[in-house]
C-alpha cells in the first residue's frame, strides 16, 4: 500500500474486501466513505497491472476540487510516485498512469466525453446521490466494465462502487438496493478510526469535534441524514429548525437557537451589507437586505415586497435610500438572472442620482443553496445560529396580498418540500419570492465574504 496506514471497520472494512458487482457505501458525513473506496482504487491500480480505473462525480469542478484533493492529499501523499512522474495541474488532469500499467481515468458526468464507452475493471462513482448521476449513466457505467484485467482465483471479476450519504428513498439509488441488484453496505461514524478508538471504546478528540458540535446541532432532514444516516424523504418544511423566539431569549428548557432580532434592529455601522433581488411582473418583487458581521453571520433586516413593480421604480427607490443615508453603499447586489429586469432596475438608480451595479447570483443548484441556508439555522458552539431576522423589517406591506404572504417571514412559515418529488424540491405552490433573494445573499456571503467563526452575537439594539 505504498506506505499508507488505514485500518477500517466495520461496514467500511465489508466494502473494501467486497468482489460484488455493484455496490454502494452509505452513511451520514463523515464516517470516512471516501477514503475507504479510494484507498480500494489504489489497491487495486496496484495489484493488478494494466487494470483501467474511472473515478467520477456528478461534475468535473466538484470532483477537481473535493475528489481529487482527498485522493492527492490523504490517498496518494505528496510524494507518490505518480504525482511527480506525471506532474499536472489537479482541474486539468485527465488521468493518473501508474509504472505497472495500470492507469485510473477522471471524468465528471456533466461533460464525461468519451469516458462512459470506454473498457474499465472498475468504476467508483463518489456522492452518488448528486443531481448529475442519472440512472441512464450509471447503466451506461456497469456496461463498460469489460476490461478482463482483475482477476481473483482464476476468475475475472469487474466492480462499479459508490458512496453517498443518505437521501430520498425514492432515489434510484436505494430503489436499486431495494429490488437487489445492488449491495448496500450501511457505514456508522465507529466505523472511522480517524473519529472513532475502537480499542478504548471511545470518539477521538476529533470525532467529539466533528460528530457531536457539528454534525449533532443540525435539524431537521438535514439531521435525519448526515447525522443520523437515515433515507427520508423531505416532506416537511423546507427550513426546519426556525424559532420565532428572541436570539437572546433565556429558554429553559432551551428548545433551539432563538432568530429574532428586536424591533427596529439596524445594523452596526462597520458591518457590511448584501441586498438580493428576486424580479416579479404580476408576482411580487423582492428586495432584500442583509448585513453581515465579522464571524459571517447574517442579519435581514429590511425588505421591499410588492406585487406590480417595475424594475426602474425599485431603482429608484433603492437610490434615494442611499442618498437620503438611510441604508449604506452595500458590498454586492446579487439579483435573479433577468437581463432586461436587470437593465432597467441599474437605469431606474442612475436616473434617480445613483449608480447601482447589479450582478448575477449563483444560482445553479437550488439544492446546494438550500443547503446552505439550512446550515445557518442550526446551532453553533455558542448555542447561536448564524441566521438572524428583524420582526418589522418589510417596508409598506402591500394590501395586494393580504391573504398571501407578504414577506421573508410569512414565506418561512409555508415554504415546505413538494411531496411528489423525489428530488427535494419546494412545493411549486409556495411563495418564494423572498426565500430565492435569501439564498441568493447566503451563497454570495459563503463564497465571499464568511469566516466560519463561531463569538456570540453583538450589535446594536
Amino acid at each position: 500500500m505504498n506506505g499508507i496506514e488505514y485500518g477500517f471497520y466495520g461496514a467500511n472494512a465489508v466494502a473494501y474486501k467486497s468482489r460484488e458487482r455493484e455496490i454502494l457505501l452509505a452513511g451520514p458525513a463523515g464516517t470516512g466513505k471516501s477514503v475507504v473506496l479510494l484507498t480500494k482504487c489504489l489497491t487495486l491500480l496496484d495489484k493488478y497491472p494494466g487494470c483501467r480505473g474511472l473515478f467520477c462525480r456528478g461534475t468535473r469542478t466538484s470532483l477537481t476540487q473535493s475528489g481529487l484533493v482527498t485522493w492527492e492529499d490523504e490517498i496518494l501523499g505528496p510524494d507518490h510516485e505518480v504525482l511527480s512522474r506525471n506532474p499536472c495541474q489537479r482541474h486539468i488532469r485527465r488521468s493518473y498512469k501508474f509504472p505497472n500499467g495500470s492507469e485510473l481515468v477522471l471524468a465528471g458526468l456533466d461533460d464525461p466525453g468519451k469516458t462512459l464507452s470506454s473498457q474499465y475493471d472498475f468504476v467508483y462513482i463518489q456522492e452518488a446521490t448528486e443531481e448529475g448521476v442519472t440512472l441512464n449513466t450509471y447503466e451506461t457505467l456497469t456496461r463498460s466494465l469489460r476490461n478482463r484485467r482483475m482477476r481473483k482465483d482464476g476468475r475475472v471479476w469487474h466492480q462499479i462502487m459508490m458512496d453517498c450519504n443518505p437521501t430520498s428513498p425514492f432515489h434510484w439509488v436505494y430503489q436499486r438496493y431495494k429490488t437487489g441488484r445492488l449491495i448496500k453496505y450501511d457505514s456508522k461514524h465507529q466505523d472511522n478510526p480517524a473519529f472513532f478508538d475502537i480499542a478504548t471504546g471511545e470518539w477521538t478528540p476529533d470525532g467529539e469535534e466533528y460528530i457531536q458540535k457539528v454534525l449533532g446541532v443540525m435539524t431537521g432532514v438535514r439531521r435525519a441524514r448526515f447525522f443520523e444516516g437515515r433515507w427520508e424523504a423531505a416532506t416537511g418544511l423546507v427550513y426546519e429548525g426556525f424559532s420565532p423566539h428572541p436570539w437572546d431569549a433565556p429558554l429553559k428548557p432551551d428548545p433551539g437557537p432563538g432568530h429574532m432580532l428586536p424591533a427596529g434592529w439596524r445594523p452596526d455601522k462597520a458591518w457590511k451589507t448584501v441586498w438580493g433581488i428576486d424580479w416579479g411582473e404580476s408576482a411580487p418583487t423582492v428586495l432584500l437586505m442583509a448585513a453581515v458581521d465579522p464571524q459571517g453571520r447574517l442579519y435581514f433586516y429590511r425588505e421591499y415586497y410588492r406585487t406590480r413593480l417595475r424594475p426602474d421604480e425599485l431603482g429608484a427607490w433603492a437610490a434615494m435610500e442611499l442618498m437620503t443615508g438611510r441604508e449604506r453603499e452595500p458590498a454586492a447586489v446579487v439579483c435573479d438572472h433577468d437581463p432586461v429586469m436587470k437593465k432597467e432596475f441599474e437605469k431606474g438608480a442612475r436616473e434617480a442620482g445613483r449608480h447601482i451595479h447589479l450582478r448575477q447570483a449563483d444560482k445553479a443548484d437550488q439544492k446546494e443553496g438550500i443547503t446552505q441556508v439550512q446550515a445557518r439555522f442550526d446551532r453553533q458552539l455558542d448555542g447561536k445560529a448564524r441566521i438572524f431576522f428583524r420582526p418589522d423589517a418589510l417596508e409598506k406591506p402591500d394590501p395586494t396580498l393580504d391573504t398571501k404572504p407578504n414577506c421573508l417571514l410569512a414565506e418561512l412559515a409555508e415554504y415546505k418540500y413538494d411531496e411528489n418529488s423525489i428530488k427535494d424540491r419546494p412545493d411549486p405552490n409556495c411563495a418564494e419570492y423572498s426565500c430565492d433573494a435569501m439564498r441568493y445573499i447566503v451563497k454570495h456571503v459563503d463564497k465571499y465574504m464568511s469566516h466560519g467563526g463561531s463569538s456570540p452575537y453583538s450589535g446594536n439594539p
